[in-house]
């Protein structure tokens, strides 16, 4: 039959939980594998959960640096369209008063003269001034019009990949909580046939130590730490009537010989 009984940095715990027979042995086992398959599906349910709220997260970054670039486009293209503008009437200026002084019509005299060509040499000049402020205009407007347009296919994909990704994740995650319940079924009732001392020290453990409360001892070798157990330790363990705690943390569960 199996026997254990209780040890942790070599301090016996005392007869506290009573002797354990086979099929509370089976039944722990049996437990433990369901535990950890209910905790592996918790796991798997909390990923799901954190990728998509990273996914949204990245999405609504995305969507906001998308707009901040749409922004900048829409700011380059007014002032750019102000400059047009403005340009436009310097240059419609400019030919006015040329058509005037080679018109000869309001031209009466040498300084008539000069004074038009001086206007037409201003407005020349300031149509110069403003295409030189145009042109880092003009190359921001393309700048931001590029990177618009990326970012734009950007978000474009990312809210196509991000509704199938959540419908996805939704169904993922109603399949393991329906996976999940009949689990859930199933560990009450392997659990009902546990006695409540030794149900309420499992549980303990599997919290304690990370999802594993009982672990077997192979060829005299504690499965839970790979540590080898000693011949009078052995010895202790098979002729023990009291469950047995490896210094690991975990009930040793081992196949009497006697």
């Amino acid at each position: 039959m199996f026997e254990v009984s209780s040890r942790r940095c070599g301090r016996r715990l005392g007869n506290t939980l009573g002797a354990i027979d086979l099929n509370t042995f089976e039944a722990l086992l049996a437990l433990q594998e369901i535990d950890q398959g209910l905790l592996r599906q918790r796991q798997s349910y909390s990923q799901i959960s954190l990728d998509l709220q990273d996914k949204a997260k990245r999405l609504k970054d995305l969507r906001e640096k998308c707009e901040r670039a749409r922004r900048s486009q829409m700011q380059a293209e007014v002032a750019m369209k102000r400059l047009e503008l403005e340009r436009a009437s310097e240059n419609q200026n400019r030919v006015e008063v040329e058509e005037r002084l080679y018109s000869g019509g309001d031209v009466t005299n040498p300084r008539d003269y000069y004074r038009m060509e001086l206007q037409v040499q201003e407005h020349a000049n300031r149509i110069d001034a403003i295409d030189q402020r145009m042109e880092p205009i003009k190359n921001a407007a393309n700048e931001a019009r590029t990177v618009h347009s990326e970012l734009q296919t950007q978000l474009d994909q990312m809210e196509v990949d991000w509704t199938e990704q959540k419908q996805s994740g939704t169904d993922e995650q109603s399949r393991i909580s329906t996976e999940y319940n009949e689990a859930l079924k199933h560990r009450n009732e392997t659990a009902s046939a546990i006695p409540a001392q030794h149900l309420g020290e499992y549980n303990r453990l599997f919290k304690n130590n990370g999802g594993m409360a009982v672990t077997v001892v192979e060829r005299d070798i504690c499965a839970g730490c790979s540590e080898r157990v000693s011949m009078g330790e052995l010895n202790v363990l098979k002729q023990a009537t009291d469950p047995i705690l490896c210094h690991c943390g975990k009930y040793l569960i081992t196949l009497s010989t006697d």
